[in-house]
């Protein structure tokens, strides 16, 4: 197990309280999907139908060539590892470990899954994952389950992504669809035969709806960048489409991770409280008070004037909102989350109407697209139902006041 600095304290205190402290049985399991997390690096898989360029992918992402050769395995992951070693996994279970890359080495018989293991630093937040779909339609739907259960982010790689790849990716949850980007790889053949632009612009609606951005890579010249003599070359990584992919695979990697531990916190604070204080004791730790809905009185010394007092306002709605939901999960070992739901959109509902009764002022147009944006993620989350739809969705509320929170002090600091 490998984990950045900054993770290890939050994991290390997670990990010494489930096991220690006498845990209701949803903050338990919401703990316990925290820590497996947080304990392993992202499972980025790249997929796509055969001849779609995913193994170029993999290797771009790498940063040097890795996979390749006469053999292929069903699954090919590149994970972190202190000396560069490939090890190859049996469909029998047996085990076998060389030195050196996938590619160079010789292949055992009957190889399922290959791991080259390489002592990348950024490996130790994200692991590359190639799941290949099989030519056969009959078999597809399977394997792409078998993706979407180890995938944490996906990358489709595709030329064209025509209507039977479109139905086949129906079929993965939105949740992570929202997580998950839409590749044309070959970019440079596309746009030499002058059939890229129009390819983007048809495939623009479908991917507003159905992936979190579209990417188009032309994968060899972005190795060619990358591996060059003597330094990277910019421009031709630039150019090659692979910087602007590789710059939000790390931004959706830290995003992820940073919800991880925020989530995590959260969850220590309220242990804390649980186990510290009761009560009234709880309320006051938690900096807020009254009845259920009531917005907290802002402190007019410590918000600056206009909108921020609006935003100051709103922290405090959140807040109260969360602090409820969340003693209600300490009350009772079985929470009813369809409720938990509800009052995560009725909170969110309430704040847009502070919104529209007193939200005229600079930045109030973010914020009514944040609120947007947060109600969306609520009515998928109430679709979805279930314990682990309502933790997110009051995280979610959380997300929004940690935001709201860092808009005030961007403004303090702006005066």
């Amino acid at each position: 197990m490998t984990r950045s600095d900054a993770t290890m304290p939050v994991v290390d205190r997670l990990e010494s309280a489930l096991e220690t402290a006498d845990i209701p049985g949803p903050y338990h399991r919401w703990g316990s999907r925290l820590l497996s997390h947080l304990r392993k690096p992202v499972q980025l898989v790249v997929t796509g139908l055969p001849g779609s360029g995913k193994t170029a992918l993999v290797n771009m992402l790498a940063g040097r060539t890795v996979l390749g050769g006469q053999d292929e395995a069903a699954i090919s992951e590149v994970a972190y590892g202190p000396d560069a070693r490939a090890v190859f996994e049996m469909e029998d279970g047996s085990v076998a470990v060389s030195a050196g890359l996938v590619r160079d080495v010789a292949w055992p018989a009957d190889v399922r899954l290959t791991r080259q293991e390489l002592p990348d630093p950024r490996l130790e937040r994200q692991s590359l994952v190639e799941i290949g779909l099989p030519a056969d339609p009959a078999q597809q739907a399977a394997r792409l389950q078998e993706i979407v259960a180890r995938a944490d982010m996906i990358l489709w790689c595709t030329e064209r992504f025509d209507e039977a790849e479109q139905r086949l990716w129906a079929g993965v949850p939105d949740t992570l669809k929202d997580h998950s980007l839409l590749v044309l790889t070959m970019a440079d053949r596309q746009m030499m035969r002058g059939v890229l632009a129009r390819r983007i612009e048809a495939l623009d609606p479908i991917v507003a709806e159905e992936f979190l951005g579209l990417y188009p890579v032309a994968t060899m010249q972005g190795i060619t960048a990358l591996t060059a003599e003597t330094a990277v070359d910019d421009r031709l990584w630039a150019s090659s489409g692979g910087k602007a992919l590789a710059a939000c695979v790390a931004h959706q990697v830290e995003q992820g991770r940073s919800s991880d531990v925020d989530q995590a916190q959260m969850l220590l604070d309220r242990l804390a409280a649980r186990t510290g204080w009761r009560g009234a004791k709880a309320r006051d730790m938690l900096g807020v008070s009254g009845a259920r809905g009531e917005v907290m009185a802002v402190q007019a010394d410590n918000l600056p004037k206009g909108g921020e007092v609006l935003l100051g306002q709103a922290v405090s709605l959140l807040q109260v909102r969360a602090r409820e939901m969340l003693e209600a999960a300490d009350s009772d070992a079985d929470v009813d989350t369809d409720t938990l739901l509800d009052e995560c959109v009725d909170a969110v509902a309430a704040l847009a109407g502070l919104m529209d009764r007193e939200g005229d002022w600079a930045t109030a147009g973010e914020l009514r697209a944040d609120l947007q944006d947060g109600e969306e993620m609520l009515l998928l989350f109430q679709l979805e139902r279930g314990e682990e739809a309502a933790l997110d969705a009051v995280t979610l509320l959380l997300q929004l006041r940690k935001e709201m929170v860092g808009r005030i002090a961007a403004a303090e600091g702006a005066q």
